[in-house]
């Protein structure tokens, strides 16, 4: 008797299933907007003054149009937040040719958000926090606005291959994807990493880095990899030994 397959997790895309719908993705890419205004509150608001906590540093203003001056280290800081938010809505909107689930949608509207407003609460605690410094807002920023760079070039590159037609149904392995099987979620981890760095020191930077890492080696990195071996099994087969490391170069 043929076993059947598993169904699709609705938390997880659906791999290999293009009948798109609208509900999915506008859940996701509206709600992932939500971020901004929580975190501009708890800036703003400060919540943590209650506690006799002082306002986060300024250094400085930044003059922006509409708004006029602000902050230039809140600024910045949302301006990471804003930048992840809009590299979503690219991938949401241009390159992702499967179905997104509202369940799914969801899930990605309501951990990001309680993940950026807990990096807002110990942003706003920077003036008190002994382990944290500006410069380390700066640096992040830097890092973090390079690899979501360097994943939207790696995710455009790939999408440019396989919209043509002669490319269908083969395997990209171009670019950044000839030195590792997912350059995007090296990204990732990367700039998580960096966010936590500019927010909240080395130590916080520990635990976002962890927290990317951990979803991505434990979640999507095996789920992707048994999808390509299904769909290209020759060719997949061929590409773990002409790349065999996962994410980063000589660690995984």
């Amino acid at each position: 008797m043929a076993s059947s397959k598993p169904k699709p997790d609705p938390l997880s895309i659906q791999r290999g299933d293009y009948a798109r719908t609208l509900a999915g993705p506008l859940l996701l890419g509206l709600g992932r907007m939500v971020s901004i205004p929580l975190q501009h509150w708890l800036l703003t608001a400060h919540p943590l003054s209650h506690f006799g906590i002082p306002r986060p540093p300024s250094d400085g203003v930044l003059e922006l149009p509409l708004v006029g001056a602000q902050p230039q280290l809140s600024t910045i800081f949302l301006g990471m937040t804003a930048t992840l938010i809009l590299k979503q809505n690219a991938w949401i909107w241009g390159y992702c040719a499967e179905r997104i689930t509202v369940p799914f949608a969801f899930f990605g509207v309501v951990v990001p958000a309680m993940y950026e407003c807990l990096s807002a609460l110990v942003f706003s605690y920077a003036s008190s926090n002994p382990l944290w410094r500006k410069e380390f807002l700066y640096v992040g920023a830097a890092v973090h606005f390079f690899a979501a760079a360097v994943e939207l070039g790696s995710e455009l590159a790939r999408a440019r291959f396989k919209g043509r037609i002669e490319n269908r149904g083969r395997l990209y392995k171009g670019g950044a994807w000839g030195l590792v099987r997912h350059p995007n979620y090296a990204a990732n981890v990367v700039y998580g990493a960096a966010y936590g760095f500019a927010a909240g020191g080395p130590v916080y930077a520990l635990f976002t880095g962890a927290f990317y890492w951990s979803n991505l080696t434990g979640n999507a990195t095996p789920a992707k990899e048994n999808y390509l071996a299904e769909r290209y099994p020759e060719e997949w087969e061929q590409y773990k030994k002409d790349v065999p490391w996962k994410m980063f170069l000589g660690i995984f």
